[in-house]
């Protein structure tokens, strides 16, 4: 068994064409202007795909959002701002205006006010459910995409109605 622990990381490792290749395998592209939806690791408890890959003797994890974002940038998202999911979908990688698109956390944040899913300073009613929902969203889906089974793996949550949904 490696000790991945030793595995020293790099915050500057550009990805390899086996990553971009191994990246693109963990990814069920949905129909017409559907989400691409991440069927690989998901971290908890933000729910979002983790992705991880390695050259000689260094490594590097990002979000896999994240790693979508620099694979269209050509490089990283700069400082200041963040991968922003306008479809609503922890899971979706796909670089589009209407589904993963960069933003400042102001932006954000303002985007979730306006969708009802943020409110002050309270947490949306299913944001402890997260990794959950994004298991439930990959098990719908890893096998090919499906409608149905990925509308039902949303919809599965049951939100306190004393709480604004997260989704």
């Amino acid at each position: 068994m490696i000790d991945r622990s030793s595995v020293p990381s790099s915050q500057e490792l550009a990805p390899t064409a086996r990553a971009v290749q191994r990246f693109w395998s963990n990814v069920v592209r949905g129909p017409g202007n559907e989400c691409w939806i991440w069927v690989g690791p998901i971290s908890t408890p933000d729910g979002y795909g983790r992705f991880t890959w390695q050259t000689k003797s260094v490594r590097r994890t990002l979000s896999a959002h994240r790693f979508a974002l620099l694979l269209e940038l050509g490089e990283d998202v700069p400082a200041g701002y963040i991968g922003e999911h306008a479809c609503c979908e922890p899971l979706c990688v796909r670089v589009h205006e209407h589904h993963l698109r960069v933003a400042t956390q102001a932006e954000n944040i303002d985007y979730a006010v306006f969708r009802g899913r943020h409110v002050g300073n309270q947490r949306g009613a299913g944001s402890e459910l997260r990794a959950e929902r994004s298991m439930r969203v990959r098990s719908a889906v890893i096998n090919g995409w499906d409608k149905e089974a990925l509308h039902s793996a949303r919809a599965g949550i049951v939100h306190d109605p004393e709480q604004i949904p997260l989704w």
